[in-house]
């Protein structure tokens, strides 16, 4: 029987019968099928409720990942400021006063001439497309596919702009989305740059005491990686960014602010970023003259090897290397994921998994 019986009231010394207390049944069989069916079919929902609940915020994990990985890079500057005597929460104030400093007067020095340069650019293109097409081996191939005259329509549609802005109402939603998201970013940074080591502490708490100066070591290394591509990074695309800008100056392009801007950002993209930065370049460049356009191409192509073997070398001397096989898998895998952004954590993401694996894995397998 699986519920035994109460048995009967044992008499005490006086004489009086005083009740047993009551035993508890044999428990549940864990290998009971009703048992195993109910306990699974729990954790299955529980596992897709969670799976919801992750999914839905998606773009704030994103924008966690990306304060925390902007914090890194940062933390360099910090660390610099402390060993002079300098205590972290100044140091912080320093560091983030003088980049949002940096970041306000950019977008002050920027802003009304990128506005009025990228408004004067969408305009020009049903001019310039026309022009275009006085090109013999252009008027050709346009007679039989008529792209130009698409392109001409598609600009100078009276609904062009509400095309590009995906209508004024979503226009003014995703910049409000993107104020907002900035803000966010700007001021987990700021937090993360204040609490790494307050977080550092608290995660190595997690780990057995015996274990902790390694571990400690070992993250320190993770980090000091990922801030050097993150730090190294963004020299690399400001130098891109700059050195287009004095290109265009040289060649007298219209519109340059914009261009240079985008080959900066471009350079961001691991891999394919700068290639698709100086195409799109030097196809506007081509709408107002082929051989200016030649002449931006053949600098393209002249700054990117130098970038690669000189530039990018020297910048990311101090972080680890990432070998070429591994920085394609992991833009790829970055990309399926998150887009564009993918690609633009998993660089610094692999920078650390490889030196643990240098640090960790590598030294085992050694002295089997």
């Amino acid at each position: 029987m699986d519920l035994e019986t109460e048995p009967a009231p044992v008499p005490d010394a006086g004489g009086e019968q005083q009740p047993s207390p009551r035993r508890r049944g044999l428990p549940f069989r864990r290998s009971h099928p009703y048992y195993i069916g109910f306990v699974g079919g729990l954790g299955v929902i529980i596992c897709y409720y969670l799976a919801e609940a992750l999914v839905s915020v998606t773009t704030e994990l994103i924008l966690i990942l990306i304060a925390l990985l902007i914090a890194v890079g940062l933390n360099p500057l910090v660390e610099k400021l402390t060993r002079r005597g300098m205590r972290r929460g100044l140091a912080v104030l320093v560091v983030a006063g003088g980049g949002m400093l940096l970041l306000a007067a950019f977008v002050t020095a920027i802003a009304q001439p990128l506005a009025s340069q990228t408004s004067g650019l969408i305009a020009a293109m049903p001019h310039r497309l026309e022009h275009l097409s006085h090109n013999a081996e252009i008027a050709r191939f346009d007679q039989k596919y008529n792209v130009v005259g698409r392109l001409q329509k598609m600009f100078s549609d009276a609904d062009t702009a509400q095309v590009i802005a995906g209508s004024i109402l979503g226009f003014g939603e995703f910049v409000i989305t993107s104020v907002f998201e900035t803000f966010t970013v700007i001021v987990m940074t700021i937090y993360f740059l204040g609490s790494l080591p307050t977080i550092r502490v608290a995660l190595l708490g997690l780990v057995p005491r015996s274990r902790r100066p390694r571990v400690a070591l070992l993250s320190d290394g993770v980090l000091e990686r990922m801030g050097g591509y993150v730090y190294g990074a963004m020299i690399v695309a400001a130098l891109a960014g700059l050195a287009a800008f004095l290109m265009l100056t040289v060649l007298q392009v219209e519109f340059l602010l914009p261009l240079a801007l985008l080959i900066a950002l471009t350079d961001l993209i691991p891999l394919v970023g700068a290639t698709i930065g100086a195409v799109l370049v030097t196809l506007v460049v081509f709408l107002e003259s082929p051989t200016k356009a030649l002449i931006a191409g053949l600098f393209f192509i002249a700054y990117q090897q130098f970038e690669n073997f000189v530039i990018y070398p020297r910048v990311m001397s101090r972080s680890v290397d990432v070998p070429p096989m591994v920085a394609v898998i992991a833009a790829l895998i970055g990309v399926a994921l998150l887009g564009v952004v993918g690609a633009l954590l998993a660089i610094p993401l692999a920078a650390g998994a490889i030196y643990l694996f240098r640090e960790v894995v590598q030294p085992r397998q050694d002295a089997m």
